[in-house]
């Protein structure tokens, strides 16, 4: 209990973490990362109080969005790839693991032991390579339209992040742009593309962002309103 708010939690046990750490999304709710070593239940509440204001601010949003957004797989029967939505359906196979679009918009995700966690593993090495081919094929065409190059470029899972570019112009893409629809994600692109020429976002930043990606301010609403949504 948080004031008078019940908060529901999970607790995901880490040998990497060396600190208690919470997320939040509309899918797993709150999470509270807890070292092996420390798994007692009375340190976790008590870090859970001292960050009452943001878990119950996190909660707010939490049932804003939820309100709004589908549910995705394993909660609902399907996931977005390129805006649009995809069954995805789950099948034993002795041939290897493999994931294959087919017509009517589904994903064949193929397991010697189908189950919800290898699905997902398989579904998330599958995505990353789609977003490798479609980020890289994409980069190509916008960074010679805008006249910028850069040193290299890397397609990660991010939690926060949609995309980033270092001073010394190395670029990064969260592979969940893959699930959104190619206009969004080709405003990512422009957006870090930009930040070649200008580091920061001044008005001189968002001028170049609007040359390159005229609808750029309904693909960023678009992402603030259901970038929520694309996760695995």
């Amino acid at each position: 209990m948080l004031g008078s708010q019940a908060i529901a939690y999970a607790i995901r046990p880490s040998a990497r973490s060396r600190h208690l750490r919470i997320w939040a999304s509309p899918e797993a709710g709150f999470v509270v990362t807890v070292p092996l070593w420390r798994q007692d239940t009375a340190s976790v509440e008590r870090f859970l109080r001292r960050h009452q204001r943001w878990i119950l601010r996190q909660a707010q949003w939490l049932a804003r969005v939820s309100a709004r957004i589908p549910k995705r797989w394993p909660y609902g029967p399907t996931l977005p790839y390129r805006g649009e939505e995809h069954a995805v359906v789950l099948e034993r196979s002795e041939r290897g693991a493999a994931v294959r679009r087919v017509p009517e918009r589904t994903l064949l995700v193929r397991l010697e032991r189908p189950g919800i966690e290898a699905a997902r593993r398989l579904l998330k090495r599958w995505y990353l390579g789609e977003a490798g081919s479609r980020l890289t094929e994409r980069l190509a065409v916008l960074g010679e339209a805008a006249g910028v190059g850069w040193r290299r470029v890397s397609v990660r899972d991010q939690l926060r992040r949609w995309g980033s570019c270092s001073a010394t112009g190395c670029l990064s893409f969260n592979y969940r742009l893959v699930m959104a629809p190619p206009e969004v994600m080709d405003y990512v692109i422009v957006h870090e593309l930009a930040h070649r020429r200008v580091l920061n976002h001044s008005e001189r930043f968002w001028e170049i962002v609007a040359a390159r990606c005229p609808g750029y301010r309904e693909a960023r609403d678009w992402l603030r309103s259901y970038g929520p949504s694309l996760v695995l």
